[in-house]
């Protein structure tokens, strides 16, 4: 499958050499005033895996074109199931994911941004899914999440925004049941970004400044305790590509200073990558 990932945001302009909670300050500000664009989306959803009866299923507005792929299927999942969504964002996988688990399971939808915890509660009664689903508000270094009690945990391009991923799949791992899984879609490295673009706290944002080698992430989900760990990949280089077409003077900067070549070869250490694994 062809896997295009969009843009994840903008957020600042001051280098990412910041506390956690900076970090976390910018790409709150960034999410917090996101809103869908209509065709675009969709088309983006499409071309990562969702179809077009995923997105009949959710209320307008509650996909935000910001995933790298579809966790949710990736999960395979089942009437019944506990399952948590880290950063849901307006509610997107959690609403798909709650009609899987239907109509005695239960989707947790974790996100640190109240604007987008308003929208997902809200696109949650428009389908008719309150009952099964509900949203959070917390971290995901810190799981509002009782130890134990999930069937599954998705993600989608939300991990490589948090600046501790060690402590995300420590956080993943106590709150899988024995037996319990994962499903992730996130942007990886296959080599080290330059400090020229993980300084800009913009790049962070744009789900690119804190992505990390693919090795160090799935060392990071090994080091959790998880097993039978599997992953496939695509190129993601079109997100890098796509900057060329950014409003943003500081990012226009950047790949000005990087010259095309440079910025080409950059593009093509981005990977868009999906992860199963599980707890013993």
């Amino acid at each position: 499958m062809e896997n295009q990932p969009t843009v994840c945001g903008d957020v600042s302009t001051d280098a990412v050499s910041a506390s956690a909670d900076q970090v976390r300050s910018w790409v709150r500000e960034r999410y917090a005033n996101t809103t869908s664009s209509g065709g675009a989306v969709e088309t983006h959803a499409e071309r990562i895996g969702y179809t077009s009866e995923d997105l009949r299923q959710v209320p307008e507005g509650a996909n935000l074109g910001l995933g790298c792929g579809n966790p949710t299927a990736l999960a395979a999942l089942q009437p019944g199931e506990v399952v948590v969504d880290l950063g849901s964002g307006a509610g997107f996988d959690a609403l798909l994911a709650a009609r899987k688990v239907a109509p005695t399971g239960h989707v947790i939808g974790i996100d640190m941004t109240r604007e987008m915890l308003r929208k997902a509660r809200e696109n949650a009664v428009h389908a008719g899914l309150a009952d099964l689903v509900e949203f959070r508000e917390g971290i995901i270094e810190e799981l509002p999440v009782v130890s134990g009690s999930a069937d599954v945990v998705i993600s989608n391009c939300v991990i490589n925004l948090s600046p501790d991923k060690t402590q995300v799949f420590r956080e993943i791992f106590r709150v899988l049941k024995s037996g319990g899984r994962i499903a992730i879609s996130d942007i990886l490295l296959t080599a080290q970004l330059p400090a020229e673009v993980t300084s800009v706290a913009a790049m962070y944002a744009e789900c690119v400044g804190g992505a990390v080698l693919a090795d160090t992430y799935l060392h990071a989900i090994r080091e959790a305790g998880f097993g039978d760990i599997e992953w496939t990949r695509v190129s993601a280089a079109p997100l890098f590509e796509g900057f060329a077409n950014t409003n943003d003077p500081v990012i226009q900067e950047l790949l000005t200073n990087l010259g095309a070549e440079r910025a080409a070869a950059i593009a093509q250490t981005l990977w868009s990558y999906k992860i199963e694994a599980s707890k013993p």
